[in-house]
Formats: C-alpha cells, sequence, structure tokens
C-alpha cells in the first residue's frame, strides 16, 4: 500500500512539473496572439497628427468632398479636418476652378507655414477626382425551361489622384493615385408564376459616390 501510494505521488509530482512549463509556454502564446490582434495603425494615423487640412477637386460633383470628409473622420478619429472652402478663402483661392494637386504644389513654403500657424493645419490633403464615362450598362439573358431571367447592371469608375505635404516642411508625405470602381445589379425573372422585379438600379451620383469611397479604400492611406 505505501508503495503504490509512494508511487501515485511521483506521478502527481511529475505530472506537475510538466504542466507548469506547459502553462508558461500557453500563456506567452495567448499573449502573442492577444498582441498580434491590435490593427496596425494605418500610413495616416502614423503620422500622429491632430489636424489635416482637405482640398478636393472634384469638378461638379462637389457633393463628393462630404463623401470624403466622412469617410476620413472614423479612420482618423482624433484628427480636427479642415475643409476645402475654408483654405481656399485663406489662399484667396477659387473653388471649384482649380488643379488642386498642381495649387497645393506651388504653395510656397512661407504660405504652407501660415497655414499651420493660422488655421493650425499640420498636413495638407489635396485630393482630385476624374470621373468615368456615364455608368456602363451590361445585360445579360438566361433562357430556362420554367423561367427566363434578364439581369441588367451598371457601374461606374473613377480615378483618385492624391498629394499629402508636411505643412512644416513643405515635404511630399504620400503621393499617387487609386481606381475606385461601384456597381450595381437588377434582375427581372419572367416564368409561370408570373414576373418578379428586382432592386432598382442606383442612379448615378450614388454610383460616384461609393465609386470614390472604394477608391479612398484602394489608396491604402487609411
Amino acid at each position: 500500500m505505501r508503495l503504490m501510494l509512494y508511487n501515485q505521488a511521483r506521478k502527481c509530482l511529475n505530472t506537475g512539473r510538466l504542466m507548469r512549463p506547459l502553462t508558461a509556454v500557453l500563456l506567452l502564446v495567448c499573449l502573442g496572439l492577444a498582441s498580434g490582434c491590435q490593427p496596425e495603425p494605418s500610413q495616416m494615423a502614423k503620422l500622429g497628427m491632430e489636424s489635416l487640412g482637405l482640398v478636393v477637386d472634384a469638378g461638379p460633383a462637389e457633393y463628393l468632398e462630404p463623401v470624403i470628409t466622412a469617410y476620413m473622420e472614423p479612420k482618423l478619429p482624433e484628427v480636427r479636418i479642415t475643409g476645402s472652402q475654408t483654405i481656399c478663402d485663406y489662399l484667396g483661392l477659387q473653388l471649384g476652378y482649380l488643379d488642386c494637386l498642381s495649387v497645393v504644389a506651388s504653395i510656397d513654403q512661407s504660405r504652407l507655414l501660415d497655414l499651420r500657424k493660422h488655421l493650425g493645419i499640420e498636413y495638407l490633403a489635396a485630393i482630385s477626382i476624374e470621373a468615368g464615362d456615364s455608368p456602363r450598362h451590361t445585360t445579360s439573358i438566361t433562357v430556362g425551361t420554367d423561367k427566363t431571367e434578364v439581369r441588367l447592371s451598371q457601374y461606374k469608375t473613377v480615378t483618385l489622384r492624391y498629394t499629402i505635404i508636411d505643412t512644416a516642411g513643405g515635404e511630399t508625405i504620400f503621393s499617387g493615385q487609386a481606381l475606385g470602381k461601384s456597381s450595381d445589379i437588377a434582375d427581372l425573372k419572367v416564368g409561370t408564376k408570373g414576373t418578379q422585379v428586382g432592386i432598382q438600379l442606383s442612379d448615378e451620383r450614388d454610383l460616384l459616390k461609393e465609386a470614390v469611397r472604394n477608391a479612398l479604400k484602394e489608396t491604402g492611406l487609411f
């Protein structure tokens, strides 16, 4: 009996010794996974800025600037965004009649420092939107025994060009372009049980807004 109890005690002791390093390894793995779950800060967030000036050149589609601002705000929750109108008024520029990328690139250092000093703008972002042709449409027809399906689809593309400048030194931090695309589909089905009509196609403005949001995502800045 004593020998049995002794052997059982040894087994428990050995098991305990094995569990301690195993527990430590599991703890380290869990900590590593927890730290790995933290989202990587975006390129713009890594700048650590508190304010951003935004100049948008979208031609007659002035309604796109609020779309861009609304996209940026949740991505940069601690950043105050100053819009095109305030910046253009300060610089004496007429909004809607400028190539914002060229204008921002040509602003001399003293004016950039003025933006920083008087408007509190640490970085200046110029975004130009060039929309493609009117929404393109495609049609596909599927003929079956019980029903015939007609599918209508349309899509819109935009080219978004951008430049991000540090107002402290005039250095261009980021620049480039991205393509954005949006689409919508409607179905018309005719069968033995009658006609079923799918969703209504979106108008051009809604397609353009969605294409711009997708282009902003494609920049990789946010």
